[in-house]
């Protein structure tokens, strides 16, 4: 039955429109809050509460979940103490939020259909505010259904494609705050205004009916063919990054994020990208804002964070869709063929020592074992030579020289190359000058030399997956 106000709840409209229903029954909207019961909480609850204990679940369907106590206060403690109230679903962890204050519920404006902000739901004090039903239903967007449903005409019900401005977006609109590297949330609409699509409405690219990773009706490529076409045959391309990956990359934060590679848990609705600028903020009332536009923090950075910094990816950015593949690449595949072969002659010299002393079963005889050793010890040795005089004629910074006082760069290249030249050095000595090569101080040059070769291996297969992120 239709309440006074002409609201009658998702329920009924199911009658008539199942499929658009049960699209949105499965989304974030249906589940933005709820009274919770033991049917339908799928989620871990605060420390020392029970289901009874708890008068609404705020969210839990995407990123976070929150929770009201039985007056309608936000629970900020638990038996544990302060804090350790928010749970955060993506890492399955709980988080502080506002720990032991005393909060209000004051968010059901967008959070419920039927929403007036006079008197508190259900009578509980800690709520701001009463609806006529929870969670963001169809009436929300389309106002009272009453009058549609008895005469099932499509005037009878509104169509606003700009309703969606109500609550992903906050005052003033020409503005987009930044808190610390993210973008404030809720500012989609913020961004799209500030954007070169800012005369697209929401539901251009999205069913608002359905859950936003399922909502998407048009891709990038739909307008941008030439682009697209362009971008097909770059190395980029070929490896599967997408088009949003750079150019709406998780620049937002509403759960939990990573700051130093400015990545958050929601994605950004600015699409440009302004390779040759720093990081993008101004100071406008007091209040970090963004100009309009991505850096390459956002669109590689957090990607191409291992040994990479921003000054490269810069340069990098600028022909990242029509690139065919890159000369530090080619390198790198190079590097990580020999330093491949340098490893397993380092494992093979290794084995053979152990063989030769006894502590491994010998599979050849001991003079076909010696020549073993010794041919893969030069072998790896030689590789070593090959692969250091690489790295010097490839990533010597003779165009940027304060790059060597970079502490990635410092332990990558000179202290990695410093170890191998002491590590043979030694060995060598030990064998050629000092007769001690199957003693102690044999033994143990050749158990750095195979340690400093898992470290080196290691260093250029991370490094290679990280470049090509295959």
């Amino acid at each position: 039955m239709p309440s006074n106000d002409g609201y009658v709840g998702a329920e009924q409209c199911k009658t008539c429109h199942n499929e658009i229903y049960e699209e949105w029954k499965s989304s974030g909207h249906s589940k933005i809050i709820y009274k919770p019961s033991n049917g339908n909480i799928n989620i871990p609850l605060p420390e020392g509460y029970s289901v009874n204990e708890i008068s609404y679940v705020i969210g839990g369907y995407k990123w976070k979940a929150l929770f009201l106590d039985k007056n309608g206060y936000l629970i900020t403690s638990t038996s544990r103490g302060d804090g350790r109230n928010q749970y955060n679903l993506k890492s399955k962890r709980w988080v502080d939020y506002k720990a032991g204050e005393r909060v209000p519920y004051d968010c059901g404006m967008c959070h419920t259909t039927g929403y007036s902000p006079e008197g508190h739901q259900d009578g509980l004090e800690g709520i701001k505010g009463r609806w006529k039903f929870d969670g963001v239903q169809c009436e929300a967007c389309h106002g009272p259904g009453a009058l549609h449903i008895q005469s099932s005409l499509k005037r009878d019900i509104k169509i606003d494609r700009t309703i969606c401005i109500r609550c992903h977006s906050i005052d003033p609109l020409d503005a987009i705050p930044v808190n610390d590297v993210f973008l404030a949330p809720y500012t989609e609409v913020n961004q799209l205004m500030k954007s070169k699509m800012k005369k697209f409405k929401c539901v251009n690219c999205h069913n608002s009916h359905r859950s936003s990773e399922k909502s998407i009706k048009q891709s990038c490529e739909s307008c941008h063919q030439k682009i697209a076409l362009r971008y097909e045959n770059s190395y980029m391309h070929r490896v599967g990054v997408k088009c949003i990956d750079c150019h709406m990359p998780q620049a937002g934060l509403i759960a939990e994020g990573d700051r130093e590679t400015f990545t958050g848990d929601l994605k950004s609705h600015l699409f440009r990208i302004d390779h040759t600028k720093k990081f993008p903020f101004f100071i406008k009332d007091n209040e970090k804002v963004n100009p309009g536009y991505l850096s390459v923090d956002y669109a590689c950075i957090r990607c191409h964070n291992l040994y990479e910094d921003r000054e490269r990816m810069s340069g990098f950015a600028m022909v990242a869709h029509k690139i065919k593949i890159t000369t530090n690449i080619k390198i790198m595949r190079l590097q990580m063929v020999f330093a491949t072969i340098g490893f397993l002659s380092a494992l093979i010299a290794m084995l053979s020592a152990l063989s030769l002393k006894g502590w491994f079963w010998a599979i050849l005889k001991k003079k076909t074992l010696l020549s073993v050793h010794r041919n893969s010890v030069w072998i790896s040795f030689f590789i070593y030579l090959f692969i250091a005089t690489l790295c010097i004629y490839f990533h010597t910074p003779l165009d940027n020289p304060a790059k060597i006082f970079n502490l990635g760069w410092f332990l990558i290249h000179p202290i990695n190359g410093i170890s191998g030249i002491v590590l043979y050095s030694g060995k060598i000595i030990s064998v050629r000058k000092f007769k001690q090569g199957w003693k102690r101080p044999g033994l143990i040059w050749g158990i750095g030399i195979f340690i400093f070769w898992i470290v080196q291996y290691m260093t250029v297969i991370l490094s290679f997956f990280n470049i090509v992120r295959v």
